[in-house]
């Protein structure tokens, strides 16, 4: 216990020392000058405005000085596009990689005989951003639902944030599938057809997290400033909308959209070649609901997926009359929070348990 504060106390020391300096300074400077104010020759009422100034001044700098130790070391939110400083301690207090470079325990190459191994292929959404604790994350409740019911069962997450099909499948083709799993749940999100070799949401990203650069130094100091920087600027939300339009494009570009189908139709090929077992579902986008523009997206890939003999577990069905603020992690991220990765996991085990029978 003692060590662990040592290591606590002598992070903050040198993560805060250029404020703690700061702060000292302040300190020295507003008690010489207090001294040498109320030494001088000055009527009373000029020391009592210039003593006033001075204490206002050096309260501001204490202030802000908390404000930036909380948001440094008690804020705890993450922020879905990663424009600020306090989503990389949120990742640094909650997500922990394994010995594959994914967010879960360790995984072993051996399957035990008799168990049925379970691979979830994924976004950031199956990843659990924003999930504080990956026990809340739909495939750790799916596994624990299956194992309170008996069922020999391990579920291995392989969600990676900011990955599409393409990567998904790449990522799996030269890391996991030696793994041996006997099913595949596929997380599937509709930024999957963005192209990777032409991917216009990160382009728009690049774009949009831009700063001058003087704010980026300035940010690159202060958490505090970082934050009301972004909170205040109008092109946070302006990036949503772009994104879901960008990525909407990406179906209704013909060309772009028969690639998309080919290559959905050639993992599941792929999968069923390896003998596994197919569960596929679909999260819609939390922030444009209940209003929701991508209805048509949906059925589409719906028909794909069936034409293919897997039906698909489409969340739009459950979540279509809800309002967003009741779906995602936060305000500032959009990814679905622990309600619906608890549905998510209830609708996966209903479909899951008929094919351990």
């Amino acid at each position: 216990m003692f060590l662990n504060l040592w290591y606590r106390l002598n992070y903050f020391l040198h993560d805060f020392s250029g404020y703690l300096i700061f702060i000292l300074i302040s300190i020295i400077a507003f008690v010489f000058a207090s001294f040498k104010i109320y030494r001088s020759n000055l009527s009373e009422n000029k020391k009592k405005i210039i003593l006033a100034s001075f204490f206002v001044i050096f309260s501001i700098i204490l202030i802000y000085s908390g404000l930036e130790a909380y948001f440094r070391y008690r804020f705890d939110e993450s922020d879905s596009l990663g424009f600020l400083k306090v989503n990389g301690k949120w990742f640094e207090r909650h997500v922990v990689f394994n010995n594959y470079f994914v967010r879960d325990r360790n995984f072993e190459s051996k399957k035990e005989e008799g168990r049925i191994r379970i691979g979830v292929i994924g976004d950031s959404i199956a990843m659990g951003y924003g999930i504080k604790n990956v026990e809340d994350r739909f495939s750790n409740i799916l596994e624990k639902k299956l194992k309170d019911e008996k069922f020999n069962v391990e579920v291995y997450n392989l969600g990676k944030s900011g990955y599409n099909l393409d990567s998904e499948v790449k990522e799996y083709n030269s890391s996991f599938k030696h793994l041996d799993f006997d099913i595949i749940v596929w997380e599937y999100f509709l930024n999957d057809a963005q192209p990777k070799e032409k991917d216009e949401g990160t382009r728009v990203l690049l774009r949009e997290q831009a700063q001058s650069e003087l704010m980026q130094v300035i940010s690159n100091y202060s958490y505090f400033f970082d934050y009301v920087y972004w909170r205040m600027a109008a092109r946070y939300d302006k990036t949503f909308k772009e994104l879901r339009n960008a990525d909407m494009n990406a179906y209704k570009d013909p060309e772009n959209f028969s690639r998309h189908k080919d290559n959905v139709i050639s993992f599941i090929n792929q999968l069923k070649k390896e003998n596994r077992k197919i569960v596929v579902m679909v999260f819609p986008f939390m922030a444009f609901l209940p209003d929701y523009p991508a209805k048509d997206i949906h059925r589409r890939m719906s028909e794909i997926f069936k034409k293919e003999e897997v039906e698909p577990i489409d969340l739009l069905d459950d979540l279509k009359n809800k309002q967003s603020k009741d779906l995602v992690v936060s305000r500032y991220d959009y990814h679905p929070n622990k309600f619906v990765h608890k549905l998510a996991a209830e609708r996966l085990y209903d479909r899951i348990v008929p094919l351990l029978k």
